[in-house]
């Protein structure tokens, strides 16, 4: 029942933030943000629907719902590098170059090497995970350093979108680390929870 609560409140969130944004007409200002805000409704409400009426075929449906949003979590990165560096034309392509040169670059040293070896598939995805969610850490830091080191302030909603990915990537983070530690018969009634968890707060945080 908690579960379906933080789902359905997550939703009712995201659907908020789309509304308020196409009313209040900044919803092309942000596109790659409110792109992954529709594609992880549309995709949640697919999942739902697979869930409903062909169950069969529901756990095939998440991981390949959750493996596209922990790829498409890049495209929050290249909206809070763009958005930085935007008002600056000296500067306005140093945010995707970054985004973009970090990721190419602890994807080719850093994520990929382990899974070209035999693991389990449970254990591939705990270290995809993990591996995909520093990766994107140091991102984050590296955009946040060249703003402060250019003396560029955020703003209130680039901060938002920073601050619920940070709290997103660090609690998924440490929920799969956990499940990796104890095992899925022990962590998993938890593990299913602190997803949907997750998700409400970054939501929350991103509304305000």
């Amino acid at each position: 029942m908690l579960v379906a609560v933080c789902i359905a409140f997550s939703y009712l969130l995201g659907l908020t933030i789309t509304v308020r944004a196409v009313r209040g007409g900044y919803f092309s200002e942000y596109g790659f943000f409110f792109s992954y805000l529709i594609y992880f409704l549309a995709t949640g409400a697919a999942a739902l629907l697979v869930y409903l009426f062909a169950p069969q075929y529901f756990v095939t449906v998440f991981w390949l719902r959750f493996l596209t949003l922990v790829t498409a979590e890049f495209a929050l990165l290249l909206e809070i590098g763009a958005r930085i560096f935007g008002p600056y034309p000296a500067l306005r392509h140093l945010g995707g170059l970054v985004t973009l040169g970090v990721a190419v670059l602890f994807s080719v040293l850093y994520v990929l090497p382990p899974l070209l070896e035999p693991h389990p598939s449970d254990v591939a995805i705990l270290g995809l995970v993990k591996r995909s969610a520093l990766t994107k850490g140091a991102i984050i830091v590296l955009l946040l350093a060249a703003a402060r080191y250019s003396r560029i302030p955020l703003g209130r909603s680039i901060a938002g979108i920073t601050l619920g990915l940070v709290a997103y990537l660090a609690i998924n983070t440490s929920n799969f680390a956990l499940a990796e530690s104890y095992g899925r018969a022990r962590y998993a009634p938890t593990f299913a929870l602190i997803g949907p968890l997750s998700q409400t707060l970054t939501l929350l945080i991103w509304s305000a």
